[in-house]
């Protein structure tokens, strides 16, 4: 599997919500973290996306909540591509704590690519395509 490494951070107190347990938009803080660096490995950088060339549109969600965790706790986000597509591009983040190796979580995410200014769908530029064909997954495990 080609997974990078797309962010890095640690879990505080404040992040629990009244159950004591870490609220879910923590995760999904983590989550948002990584995309933005991954999207900036894919040639999909803040400024390309704030010229007006291309825009993204995230279509769906899907996050496993598979190990708890606790303040204190550092983590590590690895990204791999599922698959890449002409205009749809979909990937996978998994959390992980870096003391003892678990994955905690995982977020499947798709994005289209759109054109700014008709809204809809277009393909992404060929360098992201051929960038998110280097981090695609060989193995679903």
């Amino acid at each position: 599997m080609t997974m990078v490494e797309t962010a890095r951070g640690t879990v505080h107190e404040w992040q629990r919500d009244h159950m004591g347990h870490i609220n879910v938009r923590a995760y999904m803080e983590f989550f948002e973290e990584a995309c933005w660096q991954f999207y900036a490995m894919l040639g999909l950088t803040a400024s390309l996306l704030r010229s007006g060339v291309v825009h993204l549109a995230a279509v769906q969600q899907d996050i496993s909540y598979i190990k708890e965790l606790y303040p204190g706790d550092t983590i590590v986000v690895r990204t791999g591509v599922l698959e890449m597509r002409e205009k749809v591009l979909r990937f996978r983040h998994k959390l992980f704590n870096t003391e003892t190796g678990a994955v905690c979580a995982a977020c499947e995410f798709t994005v289209v690519c759109l054109n700014p200014e008709s809204r809809r769908s277009q393909p992404f530029p060929a360098e992201v395509a051929a960038r998110a064909q280097a981090f695609l997954e060989t193995t679903d495990d």
